[in-house]
């Protein structure tokens, strides 16, 4: 059977995958992208329409448009019809299964629906927006063509409904697009579809926050009530909509086309029972009832006609929705017109509108709508404010008035409660309202009780705030103290600017001049005013005025001024007569051209204002009595242009009318006499003509933006009006031919004079003319002063305005000449402008001619100013002083935009001839001019919204000029020196104004941060448009604090005695400053620029009276500019939230050099590793890179480095104690290396090396940080190498690397590595220069001596562990490498000798004990060197019994004594917790004195005085004479030994050892110090557990290791314990890194382990020589056979055998390590005992016994060699005898020759060789293998088996040896023959041979009986060959090593003791 399964990874040719179809997938892809292209160009500007539309044709002829998939069900029925069963044309063929995957075609069906229907609803908004762009530009189209693209919009909509019914959004839009096209059935069917399968939910649909199915329920209620479907409104989902009601807000907010009409006003158009459509009334619904929001009103139904917006079947009537009207009624309703429509506000974006609170009406603060029906309040029977309800998210109670829109001209209103609106405490349906809010409902405003929530809230945000709040405070207290004692009045208090804040919120207009710009800019982003913001964020250069000569002339003819309007004291129009003229509107059937008629002469005819108090109707208009507000002055403006079309022929009309009554009156010889109609008629086109004519001047500037065509047209009105005033007036003069020049004369006049004066065809000498005619005029009619408020360009009308005008005029041209740009000289400029500009300068006078001189005077003939007259002289120069302080009065009384001008041009000039100084004084003034604005009346009168507009202005005026100051500042270090401290301190002055406005967005900007208040929403912009904008009041308001600190730091230059510390006071300004803008996270705003200034001048103020302060904050600026930290406490840091930079560069590291390692020398050098100051200080070396290459510096390095190799010299030693001993180095200059200058690397390298020497090590490591130390002290070496530290440490890393080498091992020891001579030198060279130079250099200061007193002491550790095992002095001598050579006086030879004596060991102790004095001069309290100090003394005593040279005096045993006594009372009283106590003076006491009684220098009685200095002997009771000694000893060791409870003092247990054998030195003694040496020492398995203290030397541990294995190796050797030391010896032989001198000490071992061997097998010496002399070879090699056979016996026992085993192991073992002479010996005289008193006792073997017969002599031969093979064939001995019938007897001699053979020759004797009894003695030491539990039976050719059984053989202890079976010695032998004698690894490695396989092979080689005679004598003669020959080739064979095999079993062998070894460790 073929099997069918296959590999994974076989693929066949043959077959192929199943390929996937995806084109679907394709194809959707490219619709996607075409879609994706088609949204992009829709989202741009209209300009890319003509795109958008090719980009969504073609993404609708797309292949996915042409599925079955993509048409819609509706379309499918039509197509398929019946054959369309549940839709099964969407279903996959796919047979059903459990579980269905989804699949590529499934997905890409998703995908499919989603991409349809994105596309249809997109399309549909890209059609409306287009038709809506249309009507805009080109006005209304046709109905037809209207209704035909809102049936495409509609069909667009449907389709993509259904591929999606679910979008509610999508639903409401086509309700809306239906509403507009007039379908109620479509309409009402897509608000109920928004409500569709929400049964469940129906009545929770108006307590959810779903404002979509709100507002469809609420719209289809209306729609059906308006419909009359009284069944539907009493039938769910309707029913749950009782009384119910949105705001008209929450209306215009929610309806998603605000062009379009409510859903449910569809019905209205077209009411059951209204088909009169001349009933059809305009409702006009003002928001605010006043005349300026009626007029809004008025022209915003205008434009909604225009625009074809509305849907009138003819032209309706207009009625105005009046207050009384709305109150507890419904406002869209009016009682005379049942079927009005009702205009919204702000449906239409063309027209502009500048109310405050944007054109969906107003929007609360927290940017969320109103969602309750809006009430109107009438309770001041004033102002009508619409209200809106209360949201859900109520302000807190201390802080409501700031979530409360601020409105200067109106009463602010209260929010209302349900109770007051009319409504139920909880609604039905609703959910009701919380304790909170109702608890403060019922509160009246005089309570004195708490409200204990609200208290809670207040509190909580209080403490949010705090951080805030405690930075502002500070700050304002640092700056106001500071600007105090600079004379500027301060910035205020952050208290008093948040209680203003919450006022102005609250509603409180009363502020002073210098808060309204902070209240402005506060509600600007509070109200989230999307003008402001736009303007803050704008990216284009901000608008100073341009320096044109048309910008400047018109700004200096004071075109735009409108102070006089805005600072008139007659009130404000608001609501007076207002309500009559809505009567009289609504009493009428006016349309809305004629209703805008009409409330354009109501404002500006007089006779219809009625005066409170007056008795009769006084002639005047509001135009004359009221003062305008600003948006009231441009509705009417607005309405005036565009409804001029009607009020033009209507007034013309008027007069024509007049005139033929006039005419006909003359006609009849009548005189006509005006009546106040006719006044007033002439009156209102007198004032639209002024109107016009301030229009028209408004426009013509240059910088008003309009366009060319608006001007042309604009300018035919004027003209027009202008000639109808002008017929008006000669008409009414020629009534009133007696009358004198009244008030409207004399504005005529005035209009047309300033009517030429815009006019660019007139000459300025005819106006200048008709303006001194105009003067005289006013003067002879007695100087009447005309003031007309609501007029920019002739705001009065008076004698002192017309000489204003005229100095304007005469101005002219000196200021044509300032802003003309081809003006080339700018010293002309400066000299003209500057003393108007800067009218305090006084120029020093000429003392030749009392005039100005040089170049600072003003040159009067080159003078740009115009002067009276060119010759000089006293009247002359009076001229010319009149006519500077008439031009300086007059810059007085100009506008700002022209101050600034003239400015800009000043600084302009100064830029020429590149002088920064006065360029920056250009800006300051700049800057004051501006701030000053600020604080001026007119800004306060003006409306807040222009107030905020022009805020937004001032605030990029006032970033440019920061932006450009700082530059110049930063760039140009004398840039104040032309600045007056007057100056100086106004400007101070205008940049803590500026600092106060801008911190009122940083408290908006908290209660944001805290969640008090939510981000406002700017309509129009992109969410984080409140981000942005607070993002560029940051970078504002530090621009603005680092200009203010560096005016500070002048201030302080040009004014210190007010400044005592002013480090302390910049300091303060920094810190506080950025500890302000940090908490609230933008001091890294403005690019970094104010941290970086911070940094740099905080890195120079050294002397900070509080300097840890002053370093934290300096770290904090380090943290926040690079992310470096620099903190000595961690809690220090705070996190600002600061965008770090990438990294350092090269200058700032340097800079930062100083203060980091100041911040490194406060903490200690070993912890700064562990901290994060080691982060910082490697960015900062990393910054730094490598340093530049100086030749200076290489050559020193190369003199460092060779006086490092050089040998030590003694006199270099003695001279650096006197401070002699230095290297010829050169000079570097600081500036090659600052680094190196400060002392980094030093810091670096000491960094590295206490890292290195700070961490705990258990295992050897990498040494890699202390190479980095070394490197970087060399370094520091190559600037300079007289620094003593530097030395010093480099001595120490050194002395570390040396330490490391020798700590963990002793193999560099062990093989004389020259590494660790050179580290020693290097170390103590580096001590040597170190010493040299603190002698000469180091301070005083007790830091410092303390440092040198350690630097004594490691320099003395240093030369005493050099010379000690070990290192043993090889540090001191000379190399012959470095001997010199030196020539013979004798016969002028050459000779090489050392170039200086080295240095001796009694003079290094001696040097040592020295520096071991003067460490304990600095240091008398350390114990260390108290310590060693005793250790040098007391090998300087015992140098002469040492055979030591040594001097004739040498230190006394008190002196070594006191020394150690010293160390005693030097320890630590208290050791730290965990640590063991230091033993090491104790029993260095106890040693000395117990060595001091044994060399008889001390009786046992100064013996225990001396030792009750340690405690640990006051409680043992002291000896009482000599030999009582060793007891008193040995109880202070013990006390010793107790107190080491770790038991690292291995010192002791050997000490302890010592004293119990070296008294009498008996095996009594012998096994009592074994017993105390393995009880703490060695292990069972002899594993050596010496353990180094804390204390020892490193290296040192290693000497005592092998010393201590010395002596027990002794002790074993003397109580012949054979296996410890054979333990002993392996584990010596196996661990060669753990003891020192290892080879010395192996061979050692092996001595005594040698020697042990031979006392117990009393083997005695040469004795192999003795036996084996004589012995025939041939005799040999069958005794040898025999004791072979022997000695495999499994029940062989001897001791000798024993020994000769024991030899062979350790042969092994040694591996050649020791010449293995001494072991050959061991194992030739052992076997050479064997052979002779064990060999000889042996029965012959079989094989020997089958050679007796003749036969014998074919297999004689094959003995050693082939005898396995014939060997086999026999299996016992016959029982009958030799011929007995057997299996065997094929085989007898008898039948295999029939002649005996002939002897063979004799040859010579040949002797035995050495190596043959080698090999014979390891072929016997071979132990035995595993017998055969069984007798072993062969049938070979017999059925019988025969068992041959050796007897015992007597041993030769006289025991008896178990006898062997036959087939077990021939296994044996078989053995042998096949691996050889030698092969002794084979032999224990493989296991012992089968039986059966080793018949099998004789079986099989059983075929040799059969040779004839002459073959077998062949193969004799061919096997017999000489002995010589064969050891030869077993000696190849063997080889003088072990094999591999040998290796492995040993290997094996010694595992378990491996395993015992690491359990002992353990």
């Amino acid at each position: 059977m073929k099997s069918t399964w296959k590999t994974l990874n076989d693929v066949s040719d043959q077959e192929s995958e199943e390929e996937v179809d995806d084109t679907k997938e394709i194809q959707i892809e490219e619709a996607l992208k075409l879609y994706q292209n088609a949204l992009k160009l829709h989202s741009e500007s209209p300009a890319s329409s003509e795109k958008a539309a090719e980009a969504y044709k073609a993404l609708f002829e797309s292949e996915i448009f042409k599925y079955d998939e993509s048409i819609s069900e509706y379309r499918r029925h039509e197509l398929y019809g019946d054959t369309l069963v549940f839709d099964t044309i969407f279903d996959d063929d796919f047979e059903p299964s459990p579980v269905q995957t989804t699949g590529g075609n499934e997905s890409a069906s998703n995908t499919l629906h989603q991409i349809i229907h994105l596309a249809y609803k997109n399309r549909g908004q890209f059609l409306l927006e287009t038709m809506q762009h249309w009507i805009k530009e080109h006005g209304s189209d046709r109905q037809e063509e209207r209704s035909k693209n809102l049936v495409m919009v509609l069909n667009c909509f449907g389709e993509a409904l259904d591929k999606d019914d679910t979008d509610l959004d999508l639903w409401l839009r086509a309700a809306s697009v239906a509403a507009l096209l007039g379908s109620r059935r479509i309409t009402r069917f897509c608000l109920e579809a928004v409500l569709d399968e929400e049964d469940d939910l129906i009545d929770s649909i108006m307590r959810l926050p779903g404002l979509e199915e709100g507002f469809a329920g609420n719209q289809l209620k209306e729609l059906v009530f308006k419909l009359e479907d009284t069944l539907s409104l009493a039938l769910p989902p309707l029913t749950s909509f009782k009384r119910k009601k949105l705001s008209e807000t929450l209306k215009r907010h929610l309806n998603p086309y605000p062009f379009a009409p409510l859903p449910s006003d569809i019905a209205e158009s077209a009411r059951l029972g209204d088909t009169k459509a001349t009933q059809a009334r305009i409702v006009i619904d003002p928001r605010k009832w006043d005349w300026t929001n009626v007029g809004e009103a008025l022209l915003r139904e205008f434009q909604l006609e225009v625009g074809g917006y509305t849907n009138h079947l003819s032209s309706p009537a207009v009625v105005i929705n009046t207050p009384i009207q709305s109150h507890g009624a419904d406002p869209v309703e009016a009682p005379e017109a049942p079927g009005a429509e009702t205009s919204k506000s702000g449906e239409v974006p063309l027209v502009d509108s500048a109310a405050d609170g944007g054109e969906n009406g107003h929007v609360l603060p927290n940017g969320y709508l109103s969602t309750e029906p809006a009430a109107l309040d009438t309770s001041d029977g004033k102002d009508v404010v619409m209200e809106r309800q209360a949201d859900t998210m109520e302000p807190k109670p201390k802080e409501a008035e700031l979530n409360t829109p601020v409105d200067d001209t109106a009463t602010q209103s209260r929010k209302r409660s349900t109770d007051s609106a009319g409504l139920p405490e909880v609604a039905e349906g609703g959910r009701s309202r919380s304790k909170r809010i109702r608890a403060r409902d019922t509160l009246p405003d005089t309570s004195t009780s708490a409200d204990s929530v609200g208290l809670s809230s207040g509190k909580q945000l209080e403490n949010k705030l705090y951080p805030y709040i405690h930075a502002d405070k500070c700050l304002f207290e640092v700056i106001n103290d500071i600007l105090e004692r600079v004379g500027v009045s301060g910035m205020g208090s952050p208290e008093q600017l948040r209680v203003m804040l919450n006022d102005a919120a609250a509603g409180n207009t009363e502020q002073e001049l210098a808060d309204v710009a902070a209240c402005s800019l506060f509600s600007a982003l509070q109200s989230g005013n999307p003008k402001v913001a736009a303007s803050i964020t704008s990216k284009d250069p901000p608008d100073y005025g341009q320096m044109t000569r048309e910008s400047g002339l018109s700004a200096f003819l004071g075109f735009s001024r409108r102070d006089t309007l805005r600072s008139s004291s007659k009130p404000l129009l608001e609501d007076e007569g207002l309500l009559d003229f809505a009567e009289y509107v609504n009493a009428n059937w006016f349309s809305i051209k004629e209703a805008g008629f009409a409330w354009i002469e109501r404002m500006l005819c007089p006779g219809s204002l009625h005066i409170p108090g007056g008795t009769e109707q006084m002639r005047t208009s509001k135009y004359m009595h009221y003062r305008w507000s600003e948006e009231l002055k441009q509705h009417l403006v607005q309405v005036m242009v565009r409804f001029d079309e009607t009020i033009h022929p209507r007034m013309v009309d008027r007069i024509a009318k007049m005139d033929t009554r006039i005419l006909n009156a003359r006609a009849d010889g009548d005189a006509y006499y005006l009546s106040d109609w006719d006044n007033a008629q002439i009156e209102m086109t007198q004032t639209l003509f002024e109107l016009h004519l301030d229009v028209y001047s408004l426009i013509k500037h240059p910088l008003s933006g309009v366009d060319a065509t608006t001007q042309i047209r604009q300018k035919d009105r004027l003209d027009r009006w202008s000639a109808l005033a002008r017929d008006t007036i000669q008409l009414r003069s020629g009534c009133k031919p007696d009358l004198d020049i009244d008030q409207l004369a004399l504005r005529h006049i005035w209009a047309s004079v300033f009517q030429l004066n815009v006019d660019d065809d007139v000459q300025s000498e005819y106006v200048v003319q008709l303006m001194g005619e105009l003067k005289r005029m006013l003067q002879s009619t007695g100087h009447p002063v005309i003031e007309l408020q609501n007029n920019a360009v002739m705001p009065e009308i008076s004698v002192t305005a017309v000489e204003g005008e005229l100095a304007r005029i005469s101005m002219k041209d000196f200021f044509f000449k300032v802003f003309d740009h081809d003006e080339t000289d700018p010293v002309a400029v400066i000299e003209s402008l500057e003393p108007i500009l800067e009218p305090c300068i006084e120029y020093p006078p000429d003392p030749k001619d009392g005039v100005n001189t040089g170049a600072e005077r003003p040159d009067r003939e080159n003078s740009l100013a115009v002067a009276p007259s060119t010759h000089s002289g006293p009247e002359s120069e009076t001229q010319n002083a009149a006519h500077l302080q008439e031009m300086t009065e007059f810059l007085k009384t100009s506008n700002l935009r022209f101050r600034l001008t003239l400015w800009h041009r000043l600084r302009e000039a100064y830029e020429a001839i590149d002088y920064t100084p006065k360029v920056l004084v250009c800006y300051l003034r700049i800057f004051g001019e501006v701030m000053e604005s600020l604080r001026e009346c007119n800004f306060r009168d003006k409306p807040p919204a222009m107030r905020q507009a022009d805020m937004a202005s001032t605030i990029r005026i006032l970033d440019d000029v920061l932006s450009r100051a700082l530059t110049i500042v930063r760039d140009d270090k004398g840039v104040f020196e032309c600045l007056t401290y007057e100056q100086l301190q106004s400007s101070m002055t205008a940049l803590g104004q500026a600092l106060r406005i801008l911190t009122c967005a940083n408290n908006l900007e908290d209660r944001v941060r805290v969640g008090h208040l939510t981000g406002p929403r700017f309509d129009g912009l992109p969410p984080g448009t409140f981000e942005k904008v607070t993002a560029k009041l940051h970078d504002i308001q530090l621009r603005a604090w680092m200009l203010q600190y560096h005016l500070l730091k002048e201030g302080i230059g040009q004014n210190a005695s007010a400044f005592p510390t002013p480090s302390e006071d910049k300091f303060e300004f920094l810190r506080h400053v950025h500890y302000a803008t940090g908490v609230r996270g933008f001091a890294h705003a403005a690019g970094k620029l104010f941290l970086r200034l911070a940094k740099d001048e905080i890195l120079q103020l050294d002397d900070v009276i509080d300097g840890n302060t002053r370093d934290a904050e300096l770290a904090q600026l380090l943290y926040d500019l690079y992310d470096i930290k620099v903190f000595i406490q961690p809690a220090d840091c705070q996190d600002y939230g600061a965008l770090h930079e990438s990294g350092l560069d090269r200058r700032t590291a340097t800079q930062l050099l100083p203060f980091i390692m100041a911040q490194a020398r406060k903490m200690d050098i070993k912890d700064i590793s562990k901290t994060e100051l080691k982060g910082a200080i490697d960015k900062v070396h990393g910054a730094l890179g490598r340093p530049k290459t100086n030749e200076d510096m290489s050559i020193n390095r190369k003199i460092v480095t060779n006086f490092l190799k050089s040998p030590i010299n003694p006199i270099s030693l003695f001279g650096c104690l006197k401070g002699v001993g230095a290297l010829s180095t050169k000079q570097v200059p600081p500036d090659a290396a600052p680094p190196a200058t400060m002392g980094w690397y030093f810091l670096m390298g000491d960094i590295a090396l206490n890292k290195f020497r700070s961490q705990k090590r258990l295992t050897q490591s990498s040494t890699e940080d202390i190479n980095f130390a070394q490197a970087f002290f060399c370094q520091d070496l190559e600037f300079s190498v007289d620094r003593w530290e530097t030395w010093y440490r480099l001595a120490q890393a050194n002395d570390t690397q040396l330490e490391e080498a020798v700590a963990w091992s002793v193999e560099k020891l062990n093989s004389g590595n020259q590494e660790l001579i050179t580290y020693q030198r290097h170390a103590i060279h580096c001590y040597t220069m170190a010493t040299a130079c603190a002698v000469r250099d180091a301070g005083v200061a007790p830091q410092t001596v303390a440092k040198v007193a350690d630097m004594y002491s490691d320099f003395g550790t240093r030369m005493y562990a050099s010379t000690r095992e070990p290192f043993g002095m090889h540090a001191f001598l000379v190399r012959e490498a470095e001997q010199r050579t030196y020539s013979k006086f004798e016969d002028h030879g050459l000779y090489q000798n050392p170039p200086f004596t080295p240095l001796g060991l009694y003079t290094a102790w001696k040097f040592a004990a020295v520096l071991f004095k003067r460490a304990i001069k600095g240091k008398p309290e350390r114990w260390w060197n108290h310590y060693m100090l005793s250790k040098c003394l007391w090998k300087m005593y015992c140098a002469r019994t040492n055979d030591i040279p040594a001097p004739t005096e040498t230190p006394t045993r008190q002196e070594v004594v006191a020394a150690i006594v010293n160390a005693i009372n030097t320890l630590p009283e208290k050791r730290e917790r965990g640590r063991e106590p230091i033993l090491e003076p104790h029993y260095k006491l106890l040693s000395v004195v117990h060595k001091l009684f044994l060399r008889k220098d001390v009786g046992y009685k100064e013996g225990d005085d001396l030792l009750r200095n340690t405690p640990y002997s006051r409680n043992i009771e002291g000896p009482e004479n000599a030999e009582d000694w060793k007891r008193y000893i040995t109880s202070v060791l013990k006390a010793l030994r107790t107190a080491d409870k770790s038991g690292w003092h291995h010192r002791m247990i050997a000490r302890h050892a010592h004293i119990i054998y070296d008294d009498t030195r008996d095996d009594l003694a012998a096994d009592a110090a074994k017993h105390e040496m393995t009880q703490h020492m060695f292990t069972k398995t002899m594993n050596v557990q010496v353990w180094k203290p804390e204390y020892e030397r490193p290296g040192r541990h290693f000497v005592y290791t092998s010393r201590y294995t010395r002596f027990f190796n002794g002790l074993l050797d003397q109580t012949g314990d054979k296996v410890s030391m054979e333990l002993l010896a392996r584990r010596v032989r196996r661990r060669a890194n753990d003891f020192f001198e290892h080879t010395k000490l192996w061979q050692e071992v092996c001595m005594q382990y040698l020697r042990l061997l031979r006392r117990l097998g009393q083997i005695p010496e040469s004795h192999e020589e003795v036996v084996f002399k004589s012995i025939n070879h041939d005799e040999f090699a069958v005794l040898a056979a025999r004791l072979e056979a022997w000695s495999q016996s499994p029940g062989t026992q001897d001791a000798t055998l024993d020994i000769l085993r024991d030899a062979i192991e350790l042969k092994r073992t040694n591996n050649s390590l020791m010449r293995p002479l001494l072991i050959d010996d061991l194992i030739g005289d052992t076997y050479a005992v064997l052979y002779a008193t064990v060999a000889p006792r042996l029965p012959p073997l079989p094989t020997e016994q089958q050679a007796q017969n003749p036969s014998a002599n074919i297999v004689a031969p094959y003995q050693t060699g082939a005898a396995p093979l014939l060997a086999v064939q026999v299996d016992g001995t016959s029982e009958t005898g030799p011929h007995a019938t057997s299996s065997f007897g094929i085989f007898h001699s008898n039948q295999l020759q029939t002649q005996p053979p002939e002897p063979p020759p004799r040859g010579r004797t040949k002797p035995i060789g050495r190596r043959e009894i080698q090999r014979r003695a390891e072929a016997v030491a071979n132990k035995p293998t595993a017998s055969v539990a069984t007798p072993t039976t062969m049938a070979i050719r017999s059925p019988h088996s025969v068992h041959v059984v050796i007897p015992p053989v007597p041993g030769p202890n006289g025991e008896n040896s178990v006898p062997r079976k036959v087939s077990e010695q021939l296994d044996d032998l078989a053995k042998e023959t096949s691996t050889g004698v030698n092969s002794v690894a084979n032999v224990e490695s493989s296991g012992p041979a089968s039986v059966h396989t080793v018949l099998d092979d004789a079986d099989d080689e059983s075929e040799l009986s059969e040779l004839d005679e002459s073959e077998v004598r062949l193969m004799q003669e061919n096997v017999d060959v000489d002995g010589s020959m064969l050891d030869v080739i077993k000696d190849e064979d063997e080889g003088l090593s072990p094999s591999a095999e040998q290796l492995q079993l040993e290997g094996a062998r010694e595992s378990p003791e491996v395993d015992e070894e690491h359990e002992d460790e353990k």
